[in-house]
This record gives C-alpha cells, sequence and structure tokens, in this order.
C-alpha cells in the first residue's frame, strides 16, 4: 500500500534543464531561458515599433498625398480664375471697344449728316440766289421789251 509520507520528493512534470540539475547556481541556469524571453520580447517590441513606424509612414505618405491634392486643386482654381478674370477684362475691353466704335460711327454718321444738310441748304440758297437772279433779269428782259414794243409817248395830241 502506498504511504501517505510527507518527505517523499515531489515530482515535477517541467523537465529540468541538465545544467540545473549539474549547477548548484540556478541563475546561470535560468539566464538563457530569461535570455530567450527578453530575445522574443525585443524582437516583439521591435515588430511594434517598426508597425508603428510604417503606420506612421502611411499617414505621412497619406497627408501629404492630400496636401499635393488640395495643392493641385487650390491651383487649379487660382488658374481658373485668373483665366475667368482675363477673359472678362478682354471682354470689357472689346466691350467698350465696341461702344468707341458705335460712338465714333454715330458721330461720324451726324456729322455727315449736318454737312449734307449744310450743303442742302446752301444748294437751296444757291438756287434760291439763281432763280431770283434769273427772275430778275426775265423782268428786265421783260421789261425792255415791253418798252420796245410800247409806242413812244410823245406830247399828246401827236398820235400819228
Amino acid at each position: 500500500m502506498p504511504s501517505n509520507n510527507m518527505s517523499a520528493t515531489a515530482k515535477s512534470t517541467t523537465p529540468i534543464a541538465p545544467a540545473v540539475v549539474e549547477s548548484k547556481d540556478w541563475t546561470k541556469a535560468t539566464t538563457p531561458e530569461l535570455l530567450s524571453g527578453s530575445e522574443d520580447e525585443s524582437s516583439v517590441l521591435d515588430a511594434k515599433a517598426k508597425e508603428r513606424r510604417r503606420r506612421k509612414q502611411v499617414r505621412r505618405e497619406e497627408r501629404q498625398r492630400r496636401e499635393a491634392e488640395e495643392k493641385r486643386a487650390r491651383e487649379e482654381a487660382e488658374r481658373q480664375a485668373r483665366e475667368e478674370a482675363e477673359r472678362k477684362a478682354r471682354e470689357e475691353v472689346e466691350r467698350k471697344e465696341r461702344e468707341r466704335a458705335e460712338k465714333e460711327r454715330a458721330e461720324s454718321q451726324a456729322r455727315a449728316e449736318s454737312q449734307q444738310r449744310k450743303a442742302a441748304e446752301e444748294a437751296a440758297k444757291q438756287r434760291a440766289v439763281e432763280i431770283a437772279t434769273k427772275q430778275k433779269t426775265t423782268a428786265q428782259e421783260a421789261s425792255k421789251k415791253r418798252a420796245r414794243e410800247e409806242p413812244e409817248v410823245g406830247p399828246v395830241g401827236d398820235v400819228r
């Protein structure tokens, strides 16, 4: 029958490294295990740090891409605004030039019409003078003709 002796050594299920069995200095025996754990831990930390750096780089690149896109959009908007302003300025210059040309044409036409009226008035005056001169000449000729055709009137009673 098995004895219930407490002094019996307990069996461990964890295998013990041969160094521990041979060495009385447990620190030397466990240091490789601790080192391997810290190496695992440092590699995990390195991996996490690399992942953080990668994510940070991705965020940086995304921010730079977004800023570049915003800059490109801003420059495009500024270019379009400049072109629109230039187009409006050209249209304004063209409109003013058309107005000036129209005004000049209207003034030229008004001068020409005024000159035509003055010429017509001068022509009418000239004709009036010519007609008056002709009428005067005709009246003088008629008067002379009548004077030639009328018998000379001599003293009264002397009729031939």
